[in-house]
């Protein structure tokens, strides 16, 4: 395979991966790419007679293409020599990609949310397809970072994030042709990922739209879910459902609103999210499983202010976690003798597909052994703005939060949190916990709020960051 052309794959991914500006030789911007219309099937498009590619570009287009992609790799696992060579240059391409990931892999764990997680979701933009070829052309580049990542002494965070990106959801558990030889194969990466996931461990600096903190690994798919539900259920203005007037809308990543830099965390967020939205509403992309109904994409103007009341939310969310860990546990939980206390706690509850995140979750260890029955304690945290509401509005309001949080963290749960001691046991929650921001609250509000707390089925706790 010609160095150019290997290069412009690899450059390509790593760019994304790793949240490159696409500025360099042979990158092909993302927007290009969303542009592209596949013509019909040829091999001629990408490789001469013998398989080889040719052209800047072939790699790129192909693997951005699916169904071509789909195609070449059929035609190699018939037995079609063409095939064979052309998809075995993509192998190596991927092959080589997996061991820049892991040389350049300080903050690739996550070095922004939710820019982190779009530029996960970017792998998705260029490499789209979930069919058996794309699923080897993950396999690969995941075998190749797992070893190279290894070698130059990857924490075992920063390698089960990358490898659940590639990894889970797909070959592995999909049990397509081949997936029992892609078990043994990527069985080192495997576990890399178990060994990384056993335990409480920090997976890099976040950057939620400026603001920085230090999370778990597990942590990171509540707050992706999280920000998925926060702009499901926001009001404010979007872009038009019809297609011809939607797509006069297109953001480009080169060309930012006025006063925005073209490589700020927001601005590259957002462009991936309207793309992704687009194809969403189009049909060309599946809908996460999560989604209800496909709503057209916000403005840049109401997506950059979900991001700011988002990461209020988050700063609000981790000073109660403080709170608890540091003192808070001898007020909140004077009941708990030894509290252990844990954020964004995944739970699985009866008939419910997806989990849900408790913002805390909080069990006393003096409670677990033979025979005891763990004493398990959650907290929904949430900031309301209370001014000019009356006292019956503020109670209202309380009662949407209490019933939520009942629902959605109380009764039987599942803890899916690996490394924590009730990991996989299901426990009834003793007690639901309410926790709003208290910072400019007027007191005749914070009494109405306090005397109808217990008859909502809630302990009511109220905090001043």
């Amino acid at each position: 395979m010609p160095r150019a052309l290997s290069l412009a794959l690899l450059v390509l991914l790593s760019s994304a991966l790793l949240g490159g500006t696409c500025s360099e030789p042979e990158a092909v911007p993302l927007e290009e790419l969303q542009r592209d219309v596949a013509p019909a099937f040829a091999y001629a498009l990408y490789c001469d007679e013998g398989g080889t590619l040719v052209g800047e570009r072939s790699a790129v287009l192909l693997v951005y293409r699916a169904e071509h992609l789909e195609r070449v790799y059929a035609d190699s696992r018939a037995g079609n020599p063409r095939a064979q060579v052309l998809f075995g240059q993509l192998e190596n391409a991927m092959h080589a990609t997996g061991a820049q990931l892991a040389r350049q892999s300080e903050g690739v764990a996550c070095p922004s949310l939710p820019a982190c997680v779009v530029q996960w979701h970017n792998l998705e933009e260029f490499m789209p397809s979930r069919g058996e070829g794309g699923m080897r052309l993950r396999q690969v580049m995941a075998d190749s970072f797992s070893r190279a990542a290894k070698l130059q002494h990857v924490s075992n965070a920063a390698m089960a994030a990358v490898l659940d990106v590639l990894l889970v959801g797909t070959v592995l558990q999909r049990g397509m042709a081949g997936a029992a030889e892609a078990k043994v194969a990527s069985a080192e990466a495997r576990a890399a990922t178990a060994e990384a996931t056993a335990g409480p461990v920090e997976a890099g600096r976040l950057a939620v739209a400026g603001l920085e903190a230090r999370l778990a690994a597990e942590e990171l798919a509540a707050l992706e879910v999280r920000l998925a539900e926060e702009e499901a259920l926001a009001t404010a203005a979007r872009h038009p459902r019809q297609f011809e007037a939607l797509a006069r809308h297109r953001p480009s990543s080169s060309q930012p609103p006025s006063g925005v830099e073209a490589e700020h965390p927001r601005w590259t967020s957002y462009v991936a999210y309207w793309h992704r939205r687009y194809e969403e509403l189009a049909g060309t992309r599946p809908v996460p499983p999560r989604v209800v109904e496909v709503k057209p994409p916000l403005t840049w103007e109401s997506y950059s202010a979900l991001l700011g009341r988002f990461q209020r939310s988050l700063e609000f969310q981790r000073a109660v976690m403080r709170w608890l860990q540091q003192q808070g546990s001898r007020e909140w939980l004077p009941e708990m003798k030894q509290p252990l206390i844990t954020g964004n706690m995944g739970l699985k509850l009866e008939g419910r597909a997806n989990p849900v995140y408790a913002d805390q979750f909080a069990v006393d260890q003096a409670t677990l052994g033979p025979g005891l029955r763990p004493s398990v304690h959650t907290f929904s945290n949430k900031q309301r703005n209370f001014a000019g509401m009356s006292e019956q509005e503020a109670v209202s309001q309380l009662k949407l939060d209490a019933r939520e949080a009942r629902v959605k963290y109380g009764g039987e749960v599942e803890v899916r949190r690996p490394g924590h001691p009730l990991f996989g046991k299901k426990v009834r929650v003793s007690r639901t916990h309410l926790v709003y921001d208290a910072t400019s609250l007027d007191a005749k509000i914070k009494d109405a709020l306090l005397e109808a707390a217990p008859n909502n089925g809630v302990t009511l706790h109220f905090h001043i960051p």
